[in-house]
């Protein structure tokens, strides 16, 4: 993978790897640049995936505003009608994440040189 120039750096709990911003070369592996072009896809679903969070935290301040604090009926039917969908995009966002994660991991994978497969156990 060195003579491709990918640079992986291992970041987070779960050691998900995450590739560098740098300018890609026509040259570049086709599977390369596409990993490259899912990462930045998967960067961008990030930030909308902060916004609906942030989107839900504040239906829920205004739902309790609404229902608890003197708000009013309708503000706390507007907090909860935004958190559903709030909630709604939060769970769309996270799946798309997971599985764009999970196939930037396979196509980096078969990348690697061939590695010897594991044998397997068997009962005979």
């Amino acid at each position: 993978m060195g003579k491709m120039g990918l640079r992986v750096a291992f970041r987070g709990k779960d050691g998900e790897p995450s590739l560098y911003r740098r300018a890609w070369k026509e040259t570049d592996n086709p599977l390369v640049a596409e990993a490259r072009a899912q990462t930045l896809a998967i960067q961008k679903l990030q930030l909308w995936l902060r916004l609906a969070y942030s989107a839900l935290a504040l239906a829920v301040l205004l739902g309790y505003w609404g229902f608890q604090e003197g708000g009013g009926l309708v503000a706390g039917i507007a907090g909860v009608v935004i958190g559903v969908l709030a909630l709604v995009c939060v769970l769309v966002l996270r799946t798309g994440i997971n599985n764009g994660r999970k196939n930037v991991n396979a196509m980096l994978e078969s990348l690697q040189p061939n590695k010897e497969p594991h044998a397997s156990v068997s009962g005979e």
